[in-house]
C-alpha cells in the first residue's frame, strides 16, 4: 500500500515540474517571437 502512494506521488511530482518546464519554454519562445518581430520591423 505505501509503496503506491510513493509511486503516485512521485507521478504527480514529475508532472508538476515537466508543467513547469514546458511553461517556461512558453514564455522565452514568445518572448523570442517578440524580439524577431521587433528586428524584422527595423529592416
Amino acid at each position: 500500500m505505501n509503496f503506491k502512494v510513493v509511486i503516485i506521488f512521485t507521478f504527480f511530482v514529475i508532472l508538476i515540474s515537466l508543467q513547469y518546464t514546458l511553461n517556461k519554454i512558453l514564455v522565452e519562445l514568445r518572448e523570442i517571437k517578440e524580439i524577431l518581430k521587433i528586428l524584422k520591423k527595423k529592416t
